[in-house]
């Protein structure tokens, strides 16, 4: 735990004490005592350092566009004064990727001419650059109006290189906001665009309390990957149950879904060390999880079930386990094998 020094002026009165007489003050004496003060709350970044900014990131200067053949659409030189641009980086053997072509025309058709939509095919797997073309040329075709934006292949590694790479960007689909001057507005995968990007096209976006969110997520997730290691070799599980109390007090109390992960991890682990400790933690936070959903996402319930069971309370196990499988749709007949596995657990 961190500790900090207080620095502050005390005031010694030297007493001159004579036999038989009375005592003779003098002039106080002042110095400076320092004394440690124990820091009674650690941070995140006591356990996961501070969160290294990539150099490629929000405020930066956009990189050229470095493109091969534009397939579809008209062709982009520079960024152009006063356009919004979103570049977005994507191939055709990403499932996710082309799950979000749609979702990128539709925004394209809500903001017309004021945002100018490019998908750069990256990390395609073709050392041939004039069979990529020809193969990325044939794939857009067969999207038809889903790709309703331009579509370009990157010249070589270029783009790969010049924005992935540098933005610290290890999957796709990664989209980029680029403002009216040039610079990196925004960095995220496509499916959270839809904000920024309306604020960015208002001037009302802000970049400081976007690099500061962006900061915070690093933090999260870097705060998760030590969770799940210590949850599974049983190493360092008090730092964990400190880490775990810290994402649910100042993190994720209005985040159901990552209260509900870090529920999850903790009452599913088998790992030497984990305990009692460690299953109220996980307790508190799928309970207030359940609260903001005001007891109604069965999925949430499942985990509450389990880490009221893991707490010692089959009763309330039972209760919740029960509503979770009234509240489960039928049609997912696996989810509703394993609601049925753990309630006959707990009534056992």
């Amino acid at each position: 735990m961190k500790r900090m020094k207080q620095i502050f002026t005390a005031s010694t009165l030297t007493l001159a004490l004579c036999a038989g007489t009375a005592a003779l003050a003098v002039e106080p004496e002042y110095k400076e005592v320092a004394v440690e003060v124990a820091d009674a709350s650690p941070t995140l970044e006591d356990f996961v350092g501070q969160a290294k900014l990539p150099d490629l990131f929000i405020g930066s200067k956009a990189p050229q566009l470095a493109i091969a053949k534009f397939i579809k659409g008209e062709s982009v030189g520079d960024f152009e004064k006063g356009q919004v641009y979103v570049v977005e980086f994507w191939a055709t053997w990403c499932g996710p990727c082309v799950a979000a072509f749609p979702h990128l025309s539709e925004l394209q058709a809500e903001h017309g001419e004021a945002v100018r939509f490019i998908g750069v095919n990256v990390w395609e797997g073709e050392e041939n650059q004039t069979k990529r073309i020809e193969k990325i040329e044939s794939f857009v075709a067969d999207q038809g109006d889903r790709m309703s934006y331009t579509v370009a292949v990157e010249d070589g590694t270029a783009m790969a290189d010049n924005w992935m790479t540098p933005a610290a960007q290890n999957g796709i689909p990664a989209a980029f906001i680029v403002d009216g001057n040039g610079v990196v507005a925004w960095i995220g995968h496509p499916g959270g665009i839809e904000e920024p990007l309306a604020d960015v096209v208002a001037g009302n976006f802000d970049p400081s309390a976007a690099v500061e969110e962006a900061k915070s997520n690093m933090l999260i997730s870097a705060a998760f990957q030590k969770l799940g290691m210590a949850f599974q070799t049983g190493e360092g599980i008090d730092d964990a149950r400190q880490i775990a109390d810290i994402l649910i007090n100042e993190y994720l109390s209005e985040e159901p879904a990552g209260l509900n992960a870090i529920a999850w991890m903790i009452t599913t682990s088998e790992a030497e060390g984990v305990g009692e400790a460690e299953y109220k933690v996980a307790h508190r936070a799928i309970a207030i999880a359940c609260e903001k959903t005001e007891w109604k996402d069965w999925s949430l319930l499942d985990t509450y079930a389990l880490a009221a069971f893991k707490t010692g309370n089959k009763t309330e196990a039972i209760k919740w386990q029960t509503k979770a499988l009234e509240l489960a749709p039928a049609e997912n007949k696996n989810a509703i094998e394993e609601l049925e596995g753990r309630l006959a657990e707990y009534q056992e």
